[in-house]
């Protein structure tokens, strides 16, 4: 095992415990909440709560404890939380509108976790600390399983909508109070290629040149195609009830090329969309070398998005990180030096290159652009890759995307301890991937006509 540090300084990890998908992602009273999947007692999944945390600049976060804590109805999995404005709850007043959680209470019998059922549930705050559970839950029953991730939006209807994950499709709701739904449309299994469940969906609408068009996030479990849990969308258009994709189900399109970031949701009440994902892959998370610090497992960065028409790829959705200032605005002398495990490089270049992040130990995450103009990761030998089979394999230690763009490339690299996330030509690729040298990375080399700036943390 390695003696370094591998929880991160500007990723979300909770104090103790185990942490999965981000919920409620919200903007409230000068804040911005995080709540995660939680089980406090282990670092390993167990009864999931609702942990929260808040920030001023969605990279130091406060963690305030449990919100939401199992009951009667079963575990509190994952959903999303509005400012309800307008107070049609009636759970606060026009002059301190509440913040409203929905969330799915997933019940399983005593011993025999086979016999489950998924139902929709709200608690409501006035003080974006203490929640409340409505007296009338569950606002959607239901007697079946793999009904569950309620995220819920502004209707442009009017009112409120609901995006949820229903088997191997997604439904849509619509209500006027948060308390009573109708359902309204649904997509899918088209277009589904896991060919089980999708998961933590979410709508929202973003513009490219002049023109609106919604985006609807999927998380879509193991399978061939995507090389364990990833995160899938679809470029339309909603009308309030149903959404229509724009192009074929001739190919599946990942947000993120890397094979740790899951889950990925957006904030309710920012002006920008902004996105944070579960960094890290069902297929090891409860494996990782972490356990000795306290914890398992992370949160990405930040990433503001946007569409953007690509010269090879048309409309896609892009990334770009929200670093908050973290990092010096002036590069290094010398850019041939990890000055810490904490940093930013920044790269620039054409044609094929190959960049390695080096360390006393020979251990090497190597990244770049290969011949046929294609990204490409690799942590086979980046450090430890024993504690689980698949981690560093074939499928999931390599990752590789084509390019959208010819020519000239860039990208930028942020390293957090154990966490490299790497965005390409200006966040139409990105790839997140963990890392766990057993010593910190402190030299870069390049091979190709490759300029590099490192950025190192502020002090």
């Amino acid at each position: 095992m390695s003696s370094i540090q591998y929880r991160p300084e500007i990723h979300f990890t909770a104090k103790r415990g185990w942490i999965n998908d981000p919920n409620g992602l919200v903007y409230y009273k000068g804040r911005y909440h995080l709540f995660a999947q939680h089980y406090p007692d282990d670092t390993h999944w167990g009864p999931m709560h609702w942990l929260h945390a808040v920030s001023d600049d969605l990279l130091h976060w406060e963690e305030l404890g449990i919100a939401l804590a199992p009951d009667d109805l079963g575990f509190i999995f994952s959903g999303s939380a509005v400012v309800d404005t307008d107070n049609t709850s009636g759970f606060g007043t026009e002059d301190n509108p509440p913040l409203v959680a929905i969330f799915t209470h997933h019940w399983n019998e005593p011993g025999n976790p086979a016999n489950c059922h998924e139902q929709q549930s709200i608690a409501w705050s006035t003080d974006g600390v203490t929640f409340h559970k409505y007296e009338g839950n569950p606002v959607i029953p239901n007697d079946s399983p793999d009904f569950r991730d309620p995220k819920v939006f502004k209707n442009p209807k009017g009112g409120w909508g609901m995006v949820l994950a229903a088997g191997d499709r997604v439904c849509f709701y619509a209500s006027q109070n948060l308390k009573e739904w109708e359902k309204t449309g649904e997509f899918g299994p088209e277009g589904n290629f896991s060919g089980g469940v999708w998961e933590c969906p979410d709508l929202f609408p973003l513009t490219v040149d002049g023109e609106e068009k919604w985006v609807l996030l999927v998380s879509m479990g193991p399978c061939e195609e995507n090389r364990g849990a990833r995160v899938q969308y679809f470029i339309g258009s909603f009308d309030g009830s149903r959404f229509v994709s724009d192009g074929s189900f001739d190919r599946v399109e990942f947000m993120d090329s890397g094979y740790d970031n899951y889950a990925a949701v957006t904030y309710f009440g920012t002006e920008q969309r902004i996105l944070i994902g579960w960094g890290d892959n069902v297929v090891y998370a409860d494996k990782t070398p972490t356990d000795e610090e306290g914890f398992r497992c992370v949160h990405t960065l930040p990433r503001a998005l946007s569409l953007v028409k690509t010269e090879l790829g048309g409309v896609r959705l892009a990334q770009q990180p929200i670093d908050g200032g973290v990092f010096a605005e002036t590069a290094a002398e010398d850019s041939s030096v990890l000055p810490s495990s904490l940093c930013k490089v920044h790269l620039r270049g054409e044609g094929a290159a190959i960049i390695a992040l080096k360390n006393a130990a020979g251990e090497q995450f190597r990244f770049g652009v290969n011949d046929q103009n294609e990204v490409f990761t690799d942590r086979t030998l980046a450090g430890l890759k024993d504690f689980a089979e698949n981690y560093a394999s074939e499928s999931f230690g390599k990752a590789i995307a084509p390019r959208f763009y010819d020519g000239e490339w860039e990208m930028t690299l942020y390293i957090d301890h154990m966490c490299t996330e790497l965005f390409v030509d200006g966040g139409t690729r990105a790839f997140s991937q963990l890392v766990f040298p057993t010593e910190n990375y402190d030299t870069i080399a390049v091979a190709g006509n490759v300029t590099v700036e490192v950025y190192p943390a502020k002090d």
